[in-house]
């Protein structure tokens, strides 16, 4: 599953893809809006993607983690648009059958996803300003 969303995520929806016979284990990444980082005050985030690249990208790296952990499925979902405090910004699902394989790709993805995949984040703060933030 790789969606991109403009309405808020359904987390179960999103477990539930990576349910199945040969799954013992769901690690779930859950990337929410936070109001802080570090003294700065945030009101919201707004997400744009590129995404048919992103896609790609998606497919790309669902495929190496495929080969490099012992995973049976990955579910990714992103919002679009503007996601307020509080809100769901990113979910990545995945099912295996043992919780270290589970973990170990969940982290590697998320860093993978954040790095590679072409998702703009722009930070809009109370006094009406905005900011595009860079991946680090």
């Amino acid at each position: 599953m790789i969606d991109f969303v403009r309405e808020p995520i359904d987390l179960n929806r999103v477990s539930n893809f990576c349910n199945m016979d040969r799954v013992g284990a769901v690690s779930l990444f859950v990337g929410i809006t936070r109001r802080f980082t570090g003294d700065v005050q945030t009101e919201c985030l707004e997400y744009e993607a590129y995404e048919s690249m992103a896609v790609q990208k998606m497919i790309e790296l669902i495929a190496i983690a495929s080969q490099q952990f012992r995973i049976e499925r990955v579910a990714f979902v992103h919002r679009l648009g503007k996601v307020h405090v509080g809100e769901t910004s990113m979910v990545v699902a995945v099912g295996s059958a043992h919780r270290a394989s589970a973990i170990e790709a969940c982290a590697w993805l998320v860093e993978r996803i954040k790095a590679e995949v072409p998702i703009w984040k722009k930070e809009h703060y109370p006094q009406g300003s905005s900011q595009w933030i860079h991946p680090e």
